[in-house]
């Protein structure tokens, strides 16, 4: 599948942003960011996790605070609370910057168990929406969102072509767009959504192609070279995946001052889950992962 957003008046899909915890800029600016480059809207999720409130009903749970210092007994009524006001909060900003943006923006909140939230949201608008998580993702147990879990994003949410995440030290959606390419079909397909993204973000193009066979490297980066023939102004690079690692290419596109990369997930850079924080963590901006 190709990444990809319906335009407003589509009503096929939009830029869903799943707020709910730990949320960062440079989510809320890559969401905007990609409702702008597609002609899309912009609906954001804030999720009250059920399991939360299911925990908060237990008699010995217990709740500690951000400074770290005593415990005090967890109910649901108190959670509901902190939710409420936490989610007025994010939405009100999202509200304003999709204002500033000019992209036309909704908000809601949903208690449920998230992925079953986002298929749902999804599902009621799609196929061609866009999930765009609002926490950091992280590999560790600390705050922001489980990269374990995208594996199973992918194949629950099924109305989606794509889903945005940014590592802990993401800050900004500027600079080169590079889309990452691994079978020469991707190509034509990569390089437009890649095309509209830059045409929101200001910055240059980039396809890089990673193969680790030389012949089989030799002949796509011919067909390519020829596809871009009439395409100035897009650049091209080959990463020899014979002797580049994801950590080595991720310090790469860092050099090359990426804002957005798009990439397969399960390819050569995300072949698992597990692999998209370290991944993500070396990039300065948001990272887009495809079907």
């Amino acid at each position: 599948m190709i990444a990809h957003v319906a335009q407003s008046d589509e009503q096929r899909g939009r830029v869903v942003l799943w707020l709910g915890g730990e949320t960062q800029d440079t989510a809320v600016d890559a969401a905007l960011r990609l409702a702008q480059a597609f002609e899309s809207e912009i609906e954001s999720v804030f999720i009250e996790d059920r399991q939360l409130f299911e925990l908060a009903e237990l008699p010995f749970a217990r709740e500690i605070p951000l400074s770290g210092r005593g415990a005090r007994t967890m109910s649901a009524e108190a959670l509901a609370r902190d939710m409420r006001a936490q989610a007025s909060a994010l939405q009100r900003h999202v509200l304003s910057r999709a204002r500033e943006a000019d992209v036309k923006a909704q908000a809601r909140v949903v208690r449920a168990e998230p992925v079953r939230a986002l298929a749902d949201v999804c599902a009621e608008n799609g196929p061609w929406n866009v999930v765009t998580v609002g926490a950091p993702v992280r590999s560790d147990n600390g705050t922001g969102y489980a990269a374990a879990g995208l594996a199973e994003l992918f194949d629950a949410v099924h109305a989606t072509t794509g889903i945005v995440v940014a590592g802990r030290t993401a800050r900004r959606t500027s600079g080169p767009v590079i889309a990452v390419v691994e079978e020469l079909e991707r190509v034509v397909p990569m390089m437009r959504a890649a095309e509209r993204i830059a045409s929101a973000t200001g910055g240059a193009l980039s396809l890089w192609l990673l193969e680790q066979d030389q012949t089989r490297q030799d002949w796509i980066e011919g067909q390519i070279r020829l596809a871009l023939g009439g395409s100035p102004g897009i650049g091209f690079e080959v990463v020899d995946m014979s002797v580049h690692t994801p950590r080595s290419v991720a310090s790469l596109m860092r050099r090359a001052g990426a804002g957005f990369v798009i990439t397969r997930f399960g390819g050569a850079l995300t072949a698992r889950a597990r692999d998209v924080a370290p991944f993500a963590d070396m990039l300065d901006g948001p990272l887009f992962l495809v079907r």
